[in-house]
């Protein structure tokens, strides 16, 4: 899933109310169509007042379409911090759920790595790798996000360090069970005059990373990040650090 305009969350121009009909036009039917919104189906949208709304499809075609708006949401379904999550592929298809689960933490992008432990790239078609992107799309659409995360193509952990995803982050944190820090998130900084900030989270695979890759990691800024003294499944640990990076951006 490339990232593209139909990624980002759909927007109105107009502010909306509840039990409103509104035109769509072109760039929502892309949107939608990335979507899979069928006519009949619910999706999320935002006002121009930054309101975020429930809205019904009614008809659509390429040039524009029609929706009822609903519901109008209590909040919104979009974290203040952009997280790319650096995964390096699991065994036994778990990227599966670190995909959805991923996707349902309100992330960004998410780029499935090659390292030495992981997986390796003959073994993607086992994974069903090419699953990936539908089970983001499916999550998103579950958990009401206005936006989908991109999903990458597996890359190797020494390509994607020099990807401006990375070398552009305000803020870059990889877990290591054997780090005695304990300020990795200190530069998670929440507040108006950072609405978006960018961060990138790697997680190794079973067994961790290996010391050469820690040491490409820390070489280019990462900051190393431990989750208590229990050695964790990788696809918990991504759940946890997520959410530990969310709380400390005001998502939770």
């Amino acid at each position: 899933m490339a990232s593209s305009a139909s990624n980002a969350p759909l927007r109105h121009a107009a502010t909306l109310r509840e039990g409103e009909k509104i035109r769509l036009d072109a760039r929502h039917v892309q949107g939608l169509g990335a979507r899979g919104i069928k006519v009949k189906e619910a999706f999320t949208i935002v006002d121009g007042a930054g309101d975020f709304f429930r809205a019904s499809l009614s008809e659509m075609n390429k040039r524009g379409g029609a929706a009822l708006v609903y519901e109008k949401m209590l909040g919104s379904t979009e974290s203040p911090a952009r997280i790319t999550l650096l995964c390096a592929v699991l065994a036994r298809q778990r990227m599966m759920g670190v995909v959805q689960k991923a996707t349902e933490l309100g992330v960004m992008r998410i780029v499935p790595v090659l390292s030495e432990r992981s997986i390796q790239r003959e073994g993607l078609d086992h994974e069903k790798a090419g699953a990936w992107p539908k089970q983001a799309l499916r999550a998103a659409r579950q958990c009401r996000r206005a936006s989908l995360p991109e999903v990458r193509e597996a890359i190797e952990l020494e390509a994607i360090l020099e990807d401006p995803c990375f070398t552009g982050a305000d803020l870059c944190v990889y877990l290591d069970d054997r780090t005695t820090r304990r300020n990795a998130l200190a530069g998670a900084v929440a507040g108006p005059d950072r609405p978006e900030s960018e961060v990138v989270f790697a997680v190794g695979p079973e067994g961790g990373w290996t010391d050469e890759e820690r040491g490409l990691l820390e070489d280019r800024g990462a900051a190393p990040l431990r989750l208590g003294g229990r050695v964790l499944r990788a696809e918990t640990a991504v759940w946890v650090g997520l959410t530990l990076l969310q709380h400390a951006y005001g998502d939770m």
